[in-house]
């Protein structure tokens, strides 16, 4: 019984805050209108628009293939390098970068066992011992139940290349589902 003349109270003065005088606030709106500069400055010309000829007529054109010796030429030969066989007919994956693969799986038993390959685009490959894949003349030197080894032949930016052991490992189904959802 005692609380509700205290409620009472409380509210009588928290509405003697409020009133219908709003003259401050429009004299302040009167002055932030009067003092404020709305004009815009103009934009900048527009520079005129210089045509420069092509005066390098004596190169190659930029727009036009260019011939198959320029890009064709083979390095020279320097002792103690790796040669690698370019001329070779190039297998399916090595148009895929080696981190662009993923083994899935494998098939066969102990005496031959083929290791399943996906690439990038979804596409499913069996591979053995001596198939080739990669960038770098990658080729597959053991398949083992769980990976493949593999051998690459890295350039070194002068003329030469580095042979590098890498290993390609078969990806966890339950892993792989909770990275697609």
């Amino acid at each position: 019984m005692k609380r509700t003349p205290v409620v009472v109270i409380l509210a009588l003065l928290m509405l003697t805050g409020c009133f219908d005088d709003t003259t401050d606030i429009q004299q302040f709106m009167a002055d932030v209108k009067a003092n404020s500069n709305a004009k815009i400055p103009p934009l900048p010309p527009v520079k005129a628009f210089e045509h420069l000829p092509y005066t390098s007529s004596e190169l190659r054109s930029p727009f036009s293939v260019p011939s198959p010796e320029a890009y064709n030429q083979q390095p020279l030969h320097q002792p103690g390098c790796i040669q690698l066989d370019n001329q070779r007919e190039k297998q399916a994956l090595e148009q895929y970068a080696i981190d662009n693969l993923k083994m899935r799986g494998t098939l066969g038993h102990a005496d031959q066992l083929w290791a399943l390959i996906e690439a990038s685009d979804q596409s499913m490959h069996r591979i053995s011992i001596n198939d080739r894949l990669g960038l770098f003349h990658g080729k597959v030197i053991a398949v083992k139940p769980d990976y493949i080894e593999i051998t690459e032949f890295i350039p070194d930016g002068s003329g030469c290349t580095v042979q590098r052991n890498s290993k390609l490992q078969l990806l966890d189904a339950s892993v792989d589902a909770a990275e697609t959802n």
